[in-house]
């Protein structure tokens, strides 16, 4: 049963019923809670700014036998008008009020006006209304590094009030200059936002900027300490393109993560992610939970990045170190247009079962904070006939990070200054089981290897990268010394590499990422230092794959053509 509400505060404001009737002065909040299936996890608050005075409140809900909607009794009290509320949804679980368990959810209405709702969130949903007039700065949607040259300020507004606003002022000053300002004729409706884009751009220069926003012009705005937005802007001397990545969490005795590979899965192999010539990566953290907990792809390394994130419920989706807020394919890949300001370039090759990855760091700007290079073994699929769920067939499975789950700390960024990361790690095929990081049988063919850097305190991910795959040969350890510049490249590349031989012959293939031959060229060795110019400037813009082969030695690397 629900607990009961706090009969202090609503006799104090009035009626506490499916229709309030309030006084002159005062408004009708009227909250609607549906519960999902778990209601035992599942409270809620009505109160003013800081906690007090609480008009409503309920928790001590009960569970249910199946996934599915319970709506409860729609509460109803009368709060003085001029009052800023503020309504707290809470999970204990942490995977929200939908919809995983059922499509639960809230809204909150003032004298019949919908001015808030929600339930897809993790552990707790805030939502904040005055009863009058508000228009709320929520957030700017630039980037916190940019680009140099012209750049649009852009960000949310929300009528945080209940009445609608038709127009607003919209400045902006860089490094306390002269406001720039402009008016915008917009309808906005109580609870709605409305995302602007300011008609004059900022002339972004190199270096650190203090920005600030501000709105303004809106007759009867009762609450001024949300109509600014100040902070930092970095721009930097160059940008590269972005590797995004998604990090899953997820298990084989996981109804809902089966129900959601349903469309996920296609939505990723459409995308062609862990693919050289995507610049989308993903991998999957299997985990030992719901019942019966046997996955059998469990490990230490994976319960490592579960705690760094705090996460409680599966499936649960991170991209780029923050919540996924869609699944579609169009959301994914806006976040991987976005531009990056950290160059990764990342190796590897192998000896028998050994896996060697070499990864170059190159910021081009110098983000503050800790970053921390994380270095992933992916297996790209199998088969698992004893899944307790409809799911059977898995891909994108974190097999080890490299040392482990905690990753390589990177020495503070210094734009320019690249820093090399080494790890090593012999895989073991058969048999895989809770704690060990043993893969399926699918031989070393069957392995991708994913990277991306990730500030240890704000979990930002700057960027990521998939590993190149060789075609047609297996490299040896001779292989570590072949360097590949400049990466990207416009037309002309030089390969560097030590050779042991005295005499002999080497030969040098370029194959494109269907695995189709489009150069090649024999030289002669005589033994040292070696280096070979090569004119891919007749190829289209995309990944390439060098290969280099003589007696003793063998090296794949990866190509970024771009025109």
């Amino acid at each position: 049963m629900k607990k009961s509400l706090l009969l202090s505060s609503i006799l104090a404001l009035g009626s506490l019923s499916a229709a309030a009737q309030c006084p002159d002065g005062e408004s009708e909040v009227v909250v609607n809670v549906t519960l999902d299936r778990y209601g035992s996890e599942i409270s809620w608050s009505l109160t003013g700014p800081g906690g007090t005075p609480v008009y409503a409140e309920g928790d001590g809900y009960t569970d249910e036998a199946a996934n599915g909607e319970y709506p409860i009794d729609p509460i109803s009290v009368c709060v003085p008008q001029g009052t800023q509320i503020i309504f707290n949804a809470e999970d204990g679980y942490g995977d929200g009020w939908c919809c995983s368990y059922g499509d639960g959810g809230y809204s909150v209405t003032v004298d019949g006006v919908e001015v808030a709702s929600g339930g897809s969130f993790g552990a707790e949903q805030v939502s904040s209304v005055f009863l009058g007039t508000d228009l709320a700065l929520s957030g700017l949607t630039m980037e916190s590094v940019v680009a140099q040259g012209d750049l649009t300020i852009s960000g949310t507004v929300v009528n945080a009030g209940i009445t609608e606003i038709t127009s607003f002022d919209l400045s902006y000053t860089v490094d306390n200059g002269t406001a720039v300002s402009t008016t915008v004729n917009a309808t906005v409706a109580p609870g709605e936002t409305y995302e602007f884009s300011h008609p004059t751009p900022w002339n972004a220069t190199l270096g650190s900027h203090d920005l600030a926003v501000n709105v303004s012009g809106v007759t009867g705005d009762g609450v001024t300490d949300n109509d600014a937005i100040d902070g930092g802007v970095g721009v930097a001397s160059q940008s590269v393109q972005r590797t995004a990545i998604i990090e899953q969490f997820t298990s084989s005795t996981c109804p809902p993560c089966a129900s959601l590979n349903v469309t996920f899965g296609p939505t990723l192999t459409g995308l062609n992610v862990n693919d050289p010539s995507s610049n989308i990566a993903v991998i999957k953290y299997h985990m030992n939970w719901p019942a019966p907990g046997n996955d059998p792809s469990y490990n230490p390394d994976g319960n490592t990045r579960k705690s760094y994130y705090g996460v409680t419920g599966i499936p649960d989706l991170f991209i780029d170190g923050k919540a996924m807020q869609s699944v579609a394919a169009d959301y994914i890949q806006d976040e991987a247009a976005r531009n990056a300001f950290v160059d990764l370039q990342l190796n590897y090759w192998t000896s028998g079962n050994t896996i060697n990855v070499t990864a170059d760091v190159t910021p081009y700007w110098a983000y503050s904070g800790t970053h921390k290079l994380h270095i992933g073994i992916v297996e790209n699929g199998y088969d698992y006939a004893a899944s307790t769920t409809t799911q059977d067939e898995f891909h994108y499975i974190q097999r080890k990070m490299m040392p482990n789950g905690q990753g390589n700390t990177l020495s503070a960024f210094e734009a320019g200054t690249t820093q090399t990361v080494n790890q090593q790690y012999t895989m073991a095929f058969g048999s895989p089981a809770q704690g060990n990081y043993q893969a399926w049988d699918g031989g070393m063919e069957d392995l991708t290897v994913v990277a991306f850097i990730q500030n240890n305190s704000t979990k930002e991910i700057v960027q990521a990268a998939i590993a190149p795959v060789a075609v047609g040969m297996q490299e040896n350890e001779a292989a570590g010394n072949l360097r590949v510049f400049p990466n990207p490249t416009n037309g002309t590349v030089n390969l560097a590499f030590d050779a042991s031989m005295q005499s002999g012959k080497a030969t040098i293939e370029v194959f494109n990422a269907l695995g189709e031959r489009v150069f090649g060229t024999t030289r002669a060795l005589n033994g040292g230092a070696q280096r070979e110019a090569l004119d891919l400037s007749d190829l289209n813009s995309g990944v390439y794959f060098v290969n280099i082969s003589a007696d003793g030695f063998r090296a794949s690397r990866t190509i970024n053509l771009t025109k």
